[in-house]
């Protein structure tokens, strides 16, 4: 193998913090801006990415790994046979099986492979090494196996072990920094669904929250998100007298008291105007009983003041399920209707659900449920 260089290894670390984080495919323009910022000097996309990109291939290959530059595509591809293209020489370098296969074939086989792997702590064991840094082995400590949230993103996600690690710690270090900072007052696992649906958007608006998040790949508003969903579907539901304590802590006035009850028991003015905007009927499903319908805030009731919560523009109506996976953030929608569904959704469970992404519905969207919509896919909304 080659000798490695800078460039290698700081190819290799952002094409894994993005693989473990689950930030998805990155382009050749993406990869090439991020390493110009973290080397201190302009690389080009075109011309300095073929042989750090070989390089970090066969390191892979030589610790017995998926070959990670397949989560690297050209700005342009419009097809997977397009994405594939830049990759397949390497790749039929490394794998002589795969020049039996299109570039596509090719590409989709080994992209499948560095999703699926569960086992990158070799290749971050290496790099923190020539980074010059010590990192903790990634394995069940006494006090991760006691952790709820460890516990639940270990057989609820499909998440690498290493990301399981970090998300776990990050979800501590972040409350520590935040209320160091004043932005919150308690930890964040002291609080229940209701305020975390109120202090993880002020702790994601943060600045020095921002910066330290731009810095580690977008993984802490991950671990965020993440925590969020964990709240809401592992935690006990939220009682009638916490509800009552929150209004009464939000001090609104006695006709907007009366109003937020009533929407919150789900025969108030919101409900209504719901099954009036949509005929009754479940955007997604088209089911019209009443007593299977849900009339699901956007902006969660919590994080929203009076107006919001009583807006028929800040809600959908939707079926029980799609309620549960649109309020844990499983699911979203674009501005133009489209939906879009967490990696969290496994193909099997997409096929049952009788959804994928792209599938176009009708939600009547205006400017004001534009903004709703973009806070529900910037906030919650688990990529």
């Amino acid at each position: 193998m080659q000798e490695l260089k800078d460039i290698d290894y700081a190819l290799a670390r952002i094409l894994l913090d993005s693989v473990v984080n689950k930030a998805g495919r990155l382009t050749y323009k993406e990869i090439a801006e991020q390493l110009s910022k973290k080397l201190g000097r302009k690389i080009n996309a075109h011309y300095n990415l073929a042989v750090p990109l070989g390089n970090v291939s066969n390191l892979c290959f030589s610790m017995g790994l998926p070959l990670i530059s397949a989560t690297v595509i050209y700005s342009n591809a419009t097809s997977a046979a397009a994405a594939g293209e830049g990759f397949y020489p390497m790749a039929c370098e490394l794998r002589p099986e795969y020049k039996s296969l299109t570039p596509e074939v090719a590409w989709k086989t080994e992209l499948k492979r560095v999703l699926q792997c569960k086992n990158w702590d070799k290749l971050d064991a290496f790099l923190s090494k020539v980074e010059g840094r010590e990192t903790p082995a990634i394995q069940k400590t006494p006090r991760m196996k006691d952790d709820p949230f460890y516990s639940w993103l270990s057989t609820t996600t499909t998440l690498a072990e290493s990301s399981v690690y970090k998300y776990a710690l990050a979800v501590d270090s972040i409350s520590k920094e935040m209320i160091g900072y004043g932005v919150i007052d308690k930890s964040l696992r002291e609080m229940n669904a209701l305020d975390l649906d109120v202090f993880i958007p002020r702790i994601l608006s943060d600045g020095r929250f921002i910066e330290k998040n731009t810095r580690g790949n977008n993984m802490y508003s991950n671990a965020l998100k993440q925590f969020r969903y964990y709240a809401h579907s592992d935690l006990p539901e939220v009682t009638t007298d916490e509800y009552s304590k929150f209004i009464e802590s939000s001090k609104p006035k006695e006709t907007e008291r009366e109003s937020v009850v009533l929407s919150r028991i789900g025969q108030g003015i919101f409900r209504k105007q719901l099954f009036e905007k949509y005929r009754g009927r479940c955007i997604i499903t088209g089911i019209d009983h009443p007593y299977l319908l849900v009339a699901s805030h956007i902006k969660p009731w919590a994080a929203s003041d009076n107006v919001e919560r009583l807006s028929v523009e800040n809600g959908l109506l939707l079926s029980a399920t799609y309620d549960r996976l649109f309020d844990n953030g499983l699911i979203t929608f674009l501005s133009d209707g489209r939906l879009q569904i967490s990696s969290s959704i496994s193909p099997q469970n997409k096929s049952r659900l009788r959804i994928e992404n792209g599938m176009q519905f009708e939600l009547g969207i205006n400017g004001k449920m534009k903004s709703f919509l973009d806070y529900h896919r910037d906030i919650l909304f688990v990529r």
